[in-house]
């Protein structure tokens, strides 16, 4: 049996790659686990977000040429 517990370098490793393809529900329930214990990976996460949302408003706008 895999362990639930991840260490931070995992739970990044999912969190990015959750921005490219949806985790299967014991990714997302380990990756939810570290979440819920650590500041600094939910910082991460939250902070993906906002990155991976700029871009897509940069990339939506008119070309100014």
């Amino acid at each position: 049996m895999t362990k639930i517990r991840l260490d931070c370098h995992h739970a990044h490793r999912l969190a990015v790659e959750s921005m490219d393809r949806p985790l299967s529900w014991h990714e997302r329930l380990r990756l939810r686990f570290h979440l819920f214990a650590c500041d600094m990976c939910t910082s991460f996460v939250q902070q993906m977000g906002v990155l991976r949302h700029s871009m897509r408003e940069w990339g939506s706008e008119d070309d100014p040429r």
